[in-house]
């Protein structure tokens, strides 16, 4: 039997205006767990093809900005859930295909922009611990990504 799970990425904003910047952000890919066994951890690393992906771009203005996520505890599917713990990496542009500096998605992180560096891709990974009788559906849950401009 095969147990799809699917966790939406849903964007807030796609584009973020700071006083003398702006910031675009574009949606990749879902974090994805595609089959499970019940009772069975999986886990999908920031590095996978399978991990949730994003890209924020600035315009060449320097800013320092905030990553924060708002993150659910279980993905969902109707009434059934599965436990989710969530990872997350950020990556500098062209260099998309490195492993990137990991940090944790429930603190947030601090991404730098200047003429230089323009655009970072932040990948999402989780584990997820479905119970022995867990039943098969398309679980899902929205990961809610805020940036703030802290300082130019």
């Amino acid at each position: 039997m095969k147990k799809n799970i699917i966790v939406l990425i849903l964007l807030l904003a796609s584009l973020c205006h700071s006083q003398t910047g702006n910031l675009q952000v574009t949606y990749m890919r879902d974090l994805d767990f595609q089959q499970i066994i019940p009772g069975v951890f999986k886990t999908i690393t920031e590095t996978s093809p399978y991990a949730g992906k994003f890209v924020i771009t600035g315009d060449g203005t320097r800013m320092t900005v905030s990553v924060a996520f708002n993150l659910s505890q279980n993905i969902i599917s109707g009434s059934k859930q599965i436990p989710v713990r969530y990872t997350a990496t950020h990556s500098i542009y062209p260099n998309d295909n490195q492993p990137g500096i990991p940090f944790d998605p429930y603190a947030g992180t601090t991404l730098i922009f200047d003429d230089k560096i323009k655009e970072y891709y932040v990948k999402i990974g989780g584990t997820i611990s479905p119970a022995n009788v867990q039943l098969s559906g398309v679980y899902n849950s929205s990961v809610i990504i805020i940036l703030t401009t802290v300082a130019n």
